[in-house]
């Protein structure tokens, strides 16, 4: 009999503890699960942890030579999983920048509106500049007393002071939104550095058949933080036998691109973004800070852009709120000074080596130099793109362009301006400054100086304040030199100055018929050079307020007279007089403030939107992958319940080869 039963089990495959071994196949499997689910419970608050499962299958089958046919064999964990939907993490990253390029937008012009804000206030603009007219106004009731002078030049000088202090604060923010780039930019390197080190550590693991779950978690969290900086595209690509193109290796091709498609991570690899300070005579506006940063590729010098329309994230933010000029830059048309008609003939106007060239602009008839120049923000020496290459000038002139004292025109009938840009540069390919064009230049090539961003960030700001004091320190100071002092002299200085750049106080020419600004040349002063930042009242007429006119030029000394006082006080809310953006003068802050506020609520209500779709968006992910507290429950439950069967199945089993063995004699 034992012959025969040995017979049948060699027939069969199997051997008499085969219900054992299965059973221990399942007492293994559940206890694996029941050990995965007390590592999801244990991580239900661990950022970025994704939930985790046993993967089980049926074990192979074994044939029996049996009228049955095959035997099954018990239950094999193949690996324990984790529950992720990239459809969803792509969606979250996409939106993820949205939220951090709106989040950053509201706290700078929060800021930026609190300073001008505080302006309403009792030490604010409002207050300061009705304080200066109520002190001509009193020196128009006295304007012979000294007394009375100085009253009104202390008002003076507290305006002065004003805006100097805003600027000052302004360009506060821009130094500290500039060290944020630089912080965030550091980041960016040191997340691309860490993905291509998981990378490798999980294509390492799961050559061996194994999943990095916890690595892919630590590696989606790196990816879900760079998404909020910049926007990304992450894909994975297994990477195929050599000898079997249909058969996966286990290791797969990682790639994280940034800002419309560059690599950043490939694998193994990973591209390094590094940070050049600008020199002094690289501005792009008019009042940047020096050291400001622009962004490249270490490895290929290549400029790295964030500012595409379809581009978002807390970088980008950053830059728009340091660069934002509202598309102000100057934009022209290459063209020649003495010929520039804008017939569009393409005649070579510059040659390779050349070191100027000139610019023609169109202007709407009836515009003037004056004002032409006044709403200029560019630098005395900056940066400037002429047909899509960069290059850095050091000097440049307007004037307009006339034919027999006639302004000329383009085919649409505008009139055209022509700059001169002197000293030019341009970095070649080992990052070294040469001087002069790289080629031959063709007229209406489009040119731009400094950079077009589409945004009111710091640059607008203080453009707008600039051409606020030049209109208003020029209507000012040309009423003043209509006048004699009460030495019965003709006033002829300025009553406005402003600092230059060695710390020497200039006078304020009016004359606007031309602009020369060239380092070699100093007898030239005019009030494109007044700034916010360096904005002062005469210092002459502040040690003598006598010298201050009150009266119109007579040839006879009349201290009681207060013609040229009474013009001053039509400055405030006479348009005729003066008018700034539709507005009278005493309007100021009104525009500005209607710009900031109008920013700061669309920045609060997109970043309420994004951060509205973004939590739907993080439901429907943590929906799949995040850990449930009822469901593990659940499943510690029913996986205990299995493990508990399959236990009883090894007890049964026991009893039966207990009688088998011991009762039966097998």
């Amino acid at each position: 009999m034992s012959t025969l039963a040995c017979g049948k089990v060699q027939k069969m495959g199997t051997s008499q503890f085969f219900g054992l071994m299965i059973g221990y196949s399942g007492l293994t499997a559940y206890q694996a699960a029941e050990n995965t689910v007390a590592n999801n419970v244990a991580n239900v608050e661990t950022d970025g942890y994704s939930r985790q499962y046993t993967q089980r299958k049926a074990s192979d089958a074994l044939r029996t030579y049996t009228s049955y046919g095959m035997q099954g064999t018990g239950v094999t964990v193949t690996g324990i999983e984790q529950y992720r939907n990239i459809y969803f993490d792509n969606k979250y990253w996409s939106n993820n920048s949205d939220v951090g390029r709106y989040e950053t937008h509201e706290l700078y012009m929060s800021r930026i509106e609190k300073y001008f804000e505080d302006s309403s206030s009792v030490n604010g603009f409002s207050t300061i500049y009705n304080n200066f007219f109520s002190g001509l106004e009193e020196l128009a009731k006295d304007p012979g007393q000294t007394t009375t002078r100085t009253a009104f030049l202390g008002t003076a000088q507290t305006m002065t002071e004003y805006f100097r202090t805003m600027s000052a604060n302004l360009q506060n923010e821009q130094m500290s939104i500039n060290a944020e780039i630089k912080t965030t930019v550091e980041r960016i390197n040191t997340i691309g550095e860490e993905i291509a080190s998981l990378n490798k550590q999980i294509n390492l693991i799961e050559l061996k058949g194994t999943s990095a779950n916890e690595l892919r978690d630590k590696r989606a969290l790196l990816v879900d933080e760079l998404s909020k900086i910049v926007d990304v595209e992450v894909s994975e690509v297994p990477v195929l036998n050599e000898a079997d193109n249909n058969k996966p290796t286990g290791a797969n091709r990682y790639i994280v691109k940034i800002s419309n498609g560059n690599t950043l991570v490939n694998t193994y690899d990973y591209n390094t973004l590094e940070l050049v300070g600008r020199e002094p005579d690289e501005k792009r506006n008019q009042c940047d800070v020096d050291g400001l940063y622009d962004i490249r590729w270490k490895e290929t010098l290549s400029p790295f852009s964030v500012l595409a329309d379809n581009l978002s994230g807390t970088l980008k933010s950053l830059i728009e709120l340091r660069d934002g000029n509202n598309n102000e830059a100057l934009s022209g048309l290459t063209g020649d000074a003495t010929t520039a008609t804008g017939s569009g003939t393409p005649t070579i106007i510059g040659h390779a080596g050349d070191t100027s060239f000139s610019m023609y602009k169109t202007a709407k008839p009836g515009t003037d130099l004056e004002r032409e120049i006044a709403d200029l923000d560019i630098p005395e020496s900056g940066s400037i793109t002429i047909g899509g290459h960069q290059y850095y000038y050091s000097g440049f002139e307007v004037e307009q362009v006339l034919n027999s004292g006639v302004p000329a025109t383009d085919a649409d009938g505008n009139w055209l301006y022509v700059y001169k840009f002197n000293n030019l540069t341009h970095v070649d390919s080992s990052g070294n400054k040469q001087p002069g064009l790289r080629g031959d230049l063709m007229t209406e090539q489009p040119v731009y100086v400094g950079q077009n961003v589409d945004y009111q960030g710091i640059p607008y700001y203080m453009s707008q304040m600039n051409q606020w004091l030049r209109e208003f320190a020029y209507r000012f100071d040309d009423m003043e030199k209509q006048g004699e002092d009460l030495n019965g002299d003709p006033m002829d200085i300025s009553f406005f100055q402003y600092k230059a750049s060695d710390g020497t106080l200039s006078q304020l020419n009016e004359d606007y018929s031309s602009y020369s600004f060239s380092t070699s040349t100093t007898s030239l002063a005019n009030y494109y050079f007044l700034t916010a930042e360096n904005f002062y009242v005469n210092q002459d007429i502040i040690k003598d307020p006598r010298l201050m006119s009150t009266t119109v030029t007579d040839g006879d000394i009349n201290t009681d007279s207060s013609d040229i006082v009474d013009k001053l006080l039509e400055i405030k809310d006479n348009k005729s007089v003066m008018e700034y953006r539709g507005c009278t003068s005493a309007e100021f802050l009104t525009c500005i403030l209607s710009d900031i506020s109008l920013n700061t609520m669309s920045s609060k209500t997109f970043k309420t939107n994004s951060s509205n779709i973004q939590a739907a968006i993080r439901n429907q992910r943590d929906s799949v992958s995040s850990v449930d507290d009822d469901e593990e429950a659940l499943d510690l439950v029913k996986f205990q319940n299995a493990y508990n069967l399959n236990a009883k199945v090894i007890q049964t089993m026991t009893e039966i080869y207990d009688r088998l063995i011991l009762q039966t004699g097998v």
